[in-house]
Protein backbone atom coordinates (compact mmCIF):
# COMPACT_ATOMS: atom_id res chain seq x y z
CA UNK A 1 0.00 0.00 0.00
CA UNK A 2 1.48 3.12 -1.30
CA UNK A 3 1.28 6.63 1.06
CA UNK A 4 -1.85 7.94 -0.91
CA UNK A 5 -3.37 4.63 -0.70
CA UNK A 6 -2.46 4.82 3.39
CA UNK A 7 -3.96 8.26 3.64
CA UNK A 8 -7.40 7.53 2.00
CA UNK A 9 -7.64 4.41 3.88
CA UNK A 10 -7.07 6.28 7.06
CA UNK A 11 -9.79 8.94 6.35
CA UNK A 12 -12.31 6.34 5.37
CA UNK A 13 -12.21 5.12 8.91
CA UNK A 14 -12.39 8.06 10.61
CA UNK A 15 -14.69 9.20 8.33
CA UNK A 16 -17.08 5.93 8.75
CA UNK A 17 -16.48 6.44 12.71
CA UNK A 18 -17.72 9.91 12.45
CA UNK A 19 -20.65 8.95 10.21
CA UNK A 20 -21.78 6.33 12.52
CA UNK A 21 -22.41 9.02 15.35
CA UNK A 22 -26.05 8.55 16.29
CA UNK A 23 -28.52 11.57 15.49
CA UNK A 24 -25.78 13.58 14.81
CA UNK A 25 -26.04 16.54 13.11
CA UNK A 26 -24.91 20.35 12.83
CA UNK A 27 -26.93 23.34 14.75
CA UNK A 28 -30.42 23.38 12.90
CA UNK A 29 -32.16 25.73 14.49
CA UNK A 30 -31.38 28.84 13.08
CA UNK A 31 -29.69 30.65 9.91
CA UNK A 32 -27.42 33.47 9.21
CA UNK A 33 -27.68 36.71 8.23
CA UNK A 34 -26.24 36.27 5.22
CA UNK A 35 -27.63 32.99 4.92
CA UNK A 36 -31.43 34.19 4.91
CA UNK A 37 -30.12 37.56 2.95
CA UNK A 38 -29.14 35.65 0.17
CA UNK A 39 -32.18 33.00 0.30
CA UNK A 40 -34.73 35.76 0.19
CA UNK A 41 -33.15 36.51 -2.98
CA UNK A 42 -34.75 33.37 -4.72
CA UNK A 43 -36.76 31.61 -1.94
CA UNK A 44 -37.03 28.09 -2.26
CA UNK A 45 -36.30 27.64 -6.10
CA UNK A 46 -37.13 23.86 -6.68
CA UNK A 47 -35.66 23.45 -10.24
CA UNK A 48 -32.32 24.81 -8.94
CA UNK A 49 -32.21 22.45 -5.40
CA UNK A 50 -33.23 19.51 -8.11
CA UNK A 51 -30.15 20.07 -10.81
CA UNK A 52 -27.66 21.53 -7.68
CA UNK A 53 -27.81 17.94 -5.32
CA UNK A 54 -26.74 16.22 -8.65
CA UNK A 55 -24.34 18.43 -9.77
CA UNK A 56 -22.88 18.12 -6.43
CA UNK A 57 -22.76 14.56 -6.89
CA UNK A 58 -24.78 14.54 -3.40
CA UNK A 59 -26.44 10.69 -1.72
CA UNK A 60 -29.48 10.99 -0.03
CA UNK A 61 -27.87 8.84 2.68
CA UNK A 62 -25.74 11.57 3.88
CA UNK A 63 -28.27 14.46 3.41
CA UNK A 64 -31.08 12.19 5.26
CA UNK A 65 -31.73 14.13 8.55
CA UNK A 66 -30.36 17.60 7.24
CA UNK A 67 -33.16 19.06 5.17
CA UNK A 68 -32.84 16.26 2.62
CA UNK A 69 -36.92 15.76 2.26
CA UNK A 70 -37.36 19.42 3.68
CA UNK A 71 -34.76 21.32 0.95
CA UNK A 72 -36.77 24.71 1.58
CA UNK A 73 -35.77 24.73 5.55
CA UNK A 74 -32.83 27.06 5.53
CA UNK A 75 -32.28 26.15 8.94
CA UNK A 76 -30.95 23.10 7.30
CA UNK A 77 -27.38 21.59 6.24
CA UNK A 78 -28.64 20.81 2.39
CA UNK A 79 -30.46 23.78 2.32
CA UNK A 80 -27.76 25.98 3.24
CA UNK A 81 -25.52 24.19 0.86
CA UNK A 82 -27.38 24.95 -1.73
CA UNK A 83 -27.91 28.30 -0.41
CA UNK A 84 -24.34 28.49 -1.25
CA UNK A 85 -24.06 26.82 -4.40
CA UNK A 86 -27.00 29.23 -5.88
CA UNK A 87 -23.97 32.02 -4.87
CA UNK A 88 -21.70 30.47 -6.91
CA UNK A 89 -24.04 29.57 -10.32
CA UNK A 90 -25.64 32.89 -10.35
CA UNK A 91 -23.64 35.42 -7.76
CA UNK A 92 -20.57 36.01 -9.71
CA UNK A 93 -20.57 39.34 -12.08
CA UNK A 94 -17.48 37.87 -14.28
CA UNK A 95 -15.94 41.02 -14.91
CA UNK A 96 -13.33 40.84 -17.57
CA UNK A 97 -11.30 43.74 -15.84
CA UNK A 98 -11.53 42.86 -12.47
CA UNK A 99 -12.54 39.69 -11.63
CA UNK A 100 -9.97 37.09 -10.57
CA UNK A 101 -11.95 34.27 -12.08
CA UNK A 102 -14.79 33.57 -14.16
CA UNK A 103 -17.76 31.80 -13.07
CA UNK A 104 -16.78 28.51 -14.95
CA UNK A 105 -13.47 28.68 -13.10
CA UNK A 106 -15.69 28.01 -9.57
CA UNK A 107 -18.23 26.27 -11.04
CA UNK A 108 -15.68 23.52 -12.36
CA UNK A 109 -13.62 23.69 -9.30
CA UNK A 110 -16.69 22.57 -6.88
CA UNK A 111 -19.00 20.65 -8.75
CA UNK A 112 -18.91 16.69 -9.10
CA UNK A 113 -18.13 16.03 -12.42
CA UNK A 114 -14.53 15.27 -14.09
CA UNK A 115 -12.71 18.00 -16.21
CA UNK A 116 -9.59 19.08 -16.13
CA UNK A 117 -10.13 21.39 -12.84
CA UNK A 118 -10.48 17.34 -10.74
CA UNK A 119 -11.39 13.90 -11.27
CA UNK A 120 -15.16 13.48 -10.28
CA UNK A 121 -16.23 13.71 -6.62
CA UNK A 122 -19.20 13.84 -4.63
CA UNK A 123 -19.96 16.63 -1.82
CA UNK A 124 -20.74 14.95 1.76
CA UNK A 125 -20.91 16.30 5.02
CA UNK A 126 -19.14 15.84 8.41
CA UNK A 127 -19.96 16.63 12.57
CA UNK A 128 -16.81 17.69 12.82
CA UNK A 129 -16.25 20.95 14.34
CA UNK A 130 -12.40 21.28 13.99
CA UNK A 131 -11.80 21.97 10.60
CA UNK A 132 -13.99 23.78 7.93
CA UNK A 133 -13.93 20.65 5.70
CA UNK A 134 -12.00 17.89 4.04
CA UNK A 135 -11.02 16.46 0.92
CA UNK A 136 -10.35 12.99 0.64
CA UNK A 137 -9.24 11.16 -2.44
CA UNK A 138 -10.62 7.86 -3.64
CA UNK A 139 -9.21 4.82 -2.84
CA UNK A 140 -9.78 2.77 -5.32
CA UNK A 141 -9.72 3.29 -9.28
CA UNK A 142 -13.56 3.07 -9.50
CA UNK A 143 -14.29 5.20 -6.57
CA UNK A 144 -14.90 9.11 -6.63
CA UNK A 145 -13.43 11.48 -4.18
CA UNK A 146 -15.15 12.91 -1.18
CA UNK A 147 -15.37 16.57 0.09
CA UNK A 148 -16.46 17.35 2.94
CA UNK A 149 -18.32 20.53 4.55
CA UNK A 150 -18.15 20.36 8.61
CA UNK A 151 -20.26 21.92 11.03
CA UNK A 152 -18.18 25.30 11.46
CA UNK A 153 -19.97 26.27 8.07
CA UNK A 154 -23.60 25.59 9.14
CA UNK A 155 -23.91 26.72 12.89
CA UNK A 156 -25.50 29.79 12.45
CA UNK A 157 -22.71 30.98 15.64
CA UNK A 158 -19.48 30.37 13.87
CA UNK A 159 -18.74 33.50 11.85
CA UNK A 160 -17.74 31.35 8.97
CA UNK A 161 -21.33 30.24 8.15
CA UNK A 162 -22.20 32.18 5.07
CA UNK A 163 -22.85 31.50 1.90
CA UNK A 164 -19.99 32.86 0.51
CA UNK A 165 -17.28 30.84 3.00
CA UNK A 166 -19.40 28.05 2.47
CA UNK A 167 -18.91 27.96 -1.16
CA UNK A 168 -15.23 29.21 -0.78
CA UNK A 169 -14.36 25.55 0.91
CA UNK A 170 -16.03 24.54 -2.24
CA UNK A 171 -13.16 26.10 -3.56
CA UNK A 172 -10.71 24.97 -1.20
CA UNK A 173 -11.60 21.11 -1.22
CA UNK A 174 -12.00 21.48 -4.43
CA UNK A 175 -8.34 22.68 -5.25
CA UNK A 176 -6.94 20.11 -3.50
CA UNK A 177 -8.83 17.51 -5.91
CA UNK A 178 -6.89 19.44 -8.41
CA UNK A 179 -4.21 18.69 -6.63
CA UNK A 180 -4.78 14.97 -6.62
CA UNK A 181 -5.59 14.82 -9.84
CA UNK A 182 -1.84 15.73 -10.78
CA UNK A 183 0.05 14.53 -7.85
CA UNK A 184 0.90 18.17 -6.68
CA UNK A 185 2.67 17.65 -3.62
CA UNK A 186 1.71 20.77 -1.32
CA UNK A 187 2.87 19.48 2.43
CA UNK A 188 2.20 16.65 4.56
CA UNK A 189 0.11 18.78 7.13
CA UNK A 190 -3.75 18.35 5.70
CA UNK A 191 -2.36 18.97 2.32
CA UNK A 192 -0.65 22.23 3.23
CA UNK A 193 2.85 23.31 4.74
CA UNK A 194 3.67 22.89 8.55
CA UNK A 195 3.82 26.38 10.26
CA UNK A 196 3.32 28.51 11.78
CA UNK A 197 6.45 29.86 9.36
CA UNK A 198 7.47 33.32 7.54
CA UNK A 199 4.10 35.44 7.75
CA UNK A 200 1.37 32.46 7.73
CA UNK A 201 0.75 31.67 11.94
CA UNK A 202 -0.97 28.71 11.40
CA UNK A 203 0.05 24.48 11.25
CA UNK A 204 -1.58 24.25 7.41
CA UNK A 205 0.07 27.04 5.73
CA UNK A 206 0.28 28.00 1.66
CA UNK A 207 1.97 30.04 -0.85
CA UNK A 208 0.33 32.97 -2.78
CA UNK A 209 1.32 32.89 -5.98
CA UNK A 210 0.42 36.62 -7.48
CA UNK A 211 -0.86 37.45 -10.94
CA UNK A 212 -2.66 40.01 -12.63
CA UNK A 213 -6.10 40.12 -13.54
CA UNK A 214 -5.41 39.48 -16.72
CA UNK A 215 -3.39 36.74 -16.40
CA UNK A 216 -6.00 33.81 -16.43
CA UNK A 217 -9.10 33.53 -19.56
CA UNK A 218 -12.11 32.47 -18.06
CA UNK A 219 -11.77 28.87 -17.69
CA UNK A 220 -8.29 28.52 -17.75
CA UNK A 221 -7.83 28.72 -13.76
CA UNK A 222 -7.01 25.23 -13.74
CA UNK A 223 -3.63 25.87 -16.01
CA UNK A 224 0.08 25.67 -14.25
CA UNK A 225 3.28 25.95 -15.75
CA UNK A 226 4.78 23.87 -12.95
CA UNK A 227 6.30 27.14 -11.38
CA UNK A 228 5.29 29.81 -9.20
CA UNK A 229 4.74 31.95 -11.95
CA UNK A 230 1.51 30.21 -13.00
CA UNK A 231 -0.11 28.30 -10.22
CA UNK A 232 -2.57 28.47 -6.99
CA UNK A 233 -2.82 27.09 -3.85
CA UNK A 234 -6.14 25.98 -1.95
CA UNK A 235 -6.11 28.91 0.02
CA UNK A 236 -5.12 31.33 -2.33
CA UNK A 237 -8.45 29.89 -4.94
CA UNK A 238 -10.58 30.31 -1.50
CA UNK A 239 -9.14 34.09 -0.73
CA UNK A 240 -9.39 34.86 -4.90
CA UNK A 241 -13.03 33.54 -4.83
CA UNK A 242 -14.19 35.26 -1.74
CA UNK A 243 -12.91 38.90 -2.97
CA UNK A 244 -14.47 37.98 -5.83
CA UNK A 245 -18.07 37.20 -3.47
CA UNK A 246 -17.42 40.70 -2.27
CA UNK A 247 -15.77 43.04 -4.61
CA UNK A 248 -16.94 41.46 -7.88
CA UNK A 249 -20.32 40.07 -7.50
CA UNK A 250 -24.10 40.78 -9.11
CA UNK A 251 -25.71 43.84 -7.96
CA UNK A 252 -28.19 42.15 -6.14
CA UNK A 253 -26.30 39.96 -3.57
CA UNK A 254 -26.88 41.78 -0.38
CA UNK A 255 -24.37 43.33 1.80
CA UNK A 256 -24.10 40.80 3.99
CA UNK A 257 -22.99 38.14 2.12
CA UNK A 258 -20.54 40.77 0.39
CA UNK A 259 -19.23 41.45 3.85
CA UNK A 260 -18.90 38.18 5.52
CA UNK A 261 -16.77 36.97 2.45
CA UNK A 262 -14.57 40.05 2.52
CA UNK A 263 -13.72 39.53 6.63
CA UNK A 264 -13.39 35.41 5.89
CA UNK A 265 -10.97 35.84 2.75
CA UNK A 266 -8.94 38.70 5.07
CA UNK A 267 -8.78 36.99 7.84
CA UNK A 268 -6.86 34.07 5.20
CA UNK A 269 -4.93 36.61 3.73
CA UNK A 270 -2.97 37.41 7.26
CA UNK A 271 -2.77 34.54 8.38
CA UNK A 272 -2.38 31.14 6.07
CA UNK A 273 -0.02 32.56 3.43
CA UNK A 274 4.02 31.95 3.76
CA UNK A 275 5.34 35.20 1.74
CA UNK A 276 1.50 37.10 3.01
CA UNK A 277 -0.37 39.01 3.61
CA UNK A 278 -2.27 37.90 0.21
CA UNK A 279 -4.48 39.87 -1.78
CA UNK A 280 -7.33 41.53 0.36
CA UNK A 281 -10.54 42.19 -0.36
CA UNK A 282 -11.21 46.14 -1.58
CA UNK A 283 -7.14 46.39 -2.30
CA UNK A 284 -6.29 47.56 -5.99
CA UNK A 285 -6.53 44.85 -8.23
CA UNK A 286 -3.55 44.32 -10.26
CA UNK A 287 -2.76 43.53 -13.96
Amino acid sequence: MNLKQGIALMSSVLAFGLATEAGAVCTQTAASNADRALWNTHGCWQDFFLWQYQAYGLRSGDWSNRGWNDACNVNLEFPKHWNASYLLTYGMADNGAQSFHGTVDYRATAEARSSKFHDSLYHSITDRTDVFGTFTPRFWPWDTDRVETACPLYNPTVSNSNPGSRAGDYMHEGWHAYFDKYNFNNGNTGGHRPGPQGACTINGCDYFYFHGIGAYAFGAMWENNGTASRFHSPNQVQVEFLCDVADQSQWWIPLSVRQTAAADANGRAASRFINGPGYTCGSPRPW
